[in-house]
């Protein structure tokens, strides 16, 4: 399953004498478990491979596990026809089952410790990468906001209680300062990525308020939260027939 979702981000620029592309109008597709995403990873593995962090694949495909299960979904940022970024989203902890984040393989002592007074629901955003010929720098920061825009509004419609994300240990600075989220633990590499790691979380409710603090670009309406779990609905119910 697929669902669409037009955003055209609020941005206004001038420069550039009138580029129409400036306008930036992205098409976010959803996708499901039991969605053809080649598009999705073929951009995973241009990006990640561009970076040095993956080995060259005959398939061309950056792939795991995590991808075929019914608690995961894909986001696709698409611009002109065409994938230019992707982000994957796992829910775990209460009502999932159990290993179903790939945070549980490596961090399972943190992720138990969030759940030691209680049940959680829990969602860790992953595998998130941008075309990397794009050499427009304010389309690809543009690119990379609507995916996290796109990440808080499938979390928020998902109603859980914490966000979760591993990041390389250069840019966790950036996510501590722009979304105030925690450093839970370190490790040397990360679901196939030799790589220094931090895994990184944080509660909802204050993403959630952090996030209405922001501009007018991070801001959502409530049929976009509706759209949004009429999409985990459905995926729900195909994943059960």
């Amino acid at each position: 399953m697929t669902s669409s979702m037009m955003f055209q981000p609020p941005l206004v620029l001038d420069s550039n004498n009138g580029n129409a592309l400036k306008n930036f109008p992205i098409t976010l597709r959803i996708y499901s478990a039991a969605s053809d995403k080649q598009d999705l990873y073929r951009l995973r593995y241009r990006a990640f491979r561009h970076a040095g962090w993956i080995e060259e694949s005959p398939s061309e495909e950056f792939i795991d596990r995590y991808d075929g299960l019914a608690s995961t979904f894909a986001v696709g940022a698409f611009h002109g026809g065409a994938c230019a970024g992707t982000l994957r989203l796992a829910l775990g902890g209460a009502g999932e089952a159990p290993h179903s984040m790939p945070c549980e393989e490596q961090f399972s002592s943190e992720i138990l410790k969030l759940s030691a007074l209680r049940p959680q629901r829990l969602i860790e955003f992953s595998r998130m990468a941008v075309e990397p010929s794009t050499i427009n720098t304010s389309f690809k920061t543009t690119l990379y906001a609507s995916l996290v825009r796109a990440g808080f509004l499938l979390t928020y419609a998902a109603d859980v209680q914490i966000a979760l994300i591993a990041v390389h240990k250069k840019t966790s600075p950036f996510y501590q300062a722009m979304c105030g989220f925690k450093v839970l633990g370190e490790s040397a590499s990360y679901a196939g990525i030799a790589e220094p790691t931090h895994f990184l979380g944080r509660e909802v409710r204050a993403l959630d308020e952090r996030r209405q603090g922001r501009n007018a670009f991070f801001s959502f309406s409530q049929e976009e939260v509706d759209r949004a779990r009429q999409i985990f609905a459905s995926a729900k119910c195909q994943a059960a027939a």
